[in-house]
């Protein structure tokens, strides 16, 4: 897989310089992966699967919004830490229970949930399966783990999922990023979903890079 991965970086590099050339706009767009798998039933829940994968060069400038739902020295802990969002505390949380409205607009506003373990189970109820119909999940913030970098680790990531159809997508970066650290930030999406994929690259039909505005552009790829 290294190797193939290896020829797949020039591909991917030529495939990103030509997508940044169409469909100026008076907006920073971002640049998007599209990878079509083949060969998968994904009748067979093992063969479905949702990775958050963290990008090696982030993605250019700040484009994930991040809720911490904590109380005590952890919320305020991440009161202060300018990548957080909004900070939820248990009262919150509280009247969000049975209020579908509201813990909808919320799952919809934020990329990610990061949960002080001991919030995990109220967490759950008030929002849960408002997260579920958007394919998020509440993450446990790990104990003893250092709050800023957890928070920037989920401030530098994508989430793909192979659930329904046979693609998987996400955004790399912005048209303003090195190409280069573009191109690596697809080999590391790219390889997360080949590892999860059960041919491997054989289960990989196509890849596609594109500008938000712009026209999908082939990476040519070699049979396997």
């Amino acid at each position: 897989m290294v190797s193939l991965l290896r020829t797949l970086s020039s591909k991917l590099l030529d495939a990103i310089e030509t997508a940044k050339k169409s469909s100026s706009r008076k907006f920073l767009q971002s640049i998007d992966l599209i990878v079509n798998v083949r060969d998968v039933d994904l009748t067979k829940p093992e063969n479905r699967f949702t990775e958050t994968i963290e990008l090696p060069h982030g993605l250019g400038k700040k484009r994930r919004k991040i809720c911490v739902i904590a109380s005590g020295d952890m919320a305020l802990r991440a009161e202060r830490i300018p990548l957080v969002d909004k900070v939820l505390g248990k009262e919150d949380l509280e009247t969000l229970v049975g209020n579908k409205r509201m813990a909808k607009k919320l799952a919809r506003s934020y990329d990610y949930f990061l949960v002080d373990p001991p919030m995990m189970g109220i967490a759950a109820k008030a929002l849960g399966a408002a997260l579920g119909a958007k394919g998020k999940a509440p993450v446990p913030i790990p104990p003893g783990t250092e709050l800023e970098k957890f928070v920037e680790k989920y401030s530098r990531s994508v989430t793909v999922r192979l659930r329904k159809g046979p693609t998987l997508s996400c955004m790399i970066g912005t048209e303003d990023m090195d190409s280069n650290a573009l191109a690596e930030n697809a080999e590391a999406v790219i390889s997360r979903i080949v590892e999860k994929l059960e041919k491997k690259f054989r289960n990989v039909a196509s890849i596609y890079v594109k500008k938000t505005m712009g026209k999908p552009v082939k990476v040519e790829i070699e049979e396997k």
